[in-house]
């Protein structure tokens, strides 16, 4: 299936919170924590081009639950941007697409054009969330999640999430024309 069918099929951030059963405060509260100053709303503002953020993911992700509210908040002051998220669940064999080393990772964020054609892709966590998980050693399952949860509360967290995806952001909209 096309990214073009994807996205026809994908929610709105708004209907994904409402769908959601896991981590609803969290993404409400963290879209809501991340201040953006004023030179980073004009970049946000001057994207020139459509640009589509497809991110497949599911509530329950603790990854997806600390980045989404990030793009949502992109999305929210770009007005050539918008943003849809596919249940990575339910949409399995879709997902099975981006695999990372033999592994369905979640979420996958797809920067795609107005006719859903990927520019860039990123998946899983930001780099700094990597670096913070890959410092223990060993930890138990239970531990790492409960270190993600905390780890995209934290506003410097955040704050380079938004860097990451700015970078991306840019990038797609100068593969479409920026000058």
């Amino acid at each position: 299936m096309s990214e073009d069918a994807q996205w026809a099929e994908a929610m709105s951030y708004e209907e994904f919170l409402d769908n959601a059963r896991e981590n609803v405060e969290l993404m409400r509260a963290r879209f809501n924590d991340l201040m953006l100053n004023e030179q980073e709303q004009e970049m946000l503002a001057s994207i020139q081009n459509p640009i589509r953020i497809l991110v497949l993911g599911t509530d329950r992700c603790n990854d997806t639950a600390g980045v989404l509210p990030v793009l949502a908040r992109i999305a929210s002051l770009a007005p050539n941007v918008e943003l849809r998220v596919l249940d990575s669940d339910r949409h399995a064999r879709y997902h099975e697409r981006f695999r990372v080393n033999g592994k369905r990772k979640t979420p996958v964020v797809l920067f795609l054009n107005k006719d859903s054609e990927e520019l860039v892709r990123w998946v899983e966590r930001p780099n700094a969330a990597y670096k913070i998980i890959n410092e223990k050693t060993n930890p138990a399952l239970e531990d790492r999640r409960a270190a993600l949860k905390r780890l995209y509360s934290d506003p410097e967290i955040q704050r380079q999430t938004f860097g990451e995806f700015l970078e991306l952001l840019l990038r797609a909209d100068y593969i479409l024309g920026r000058h």
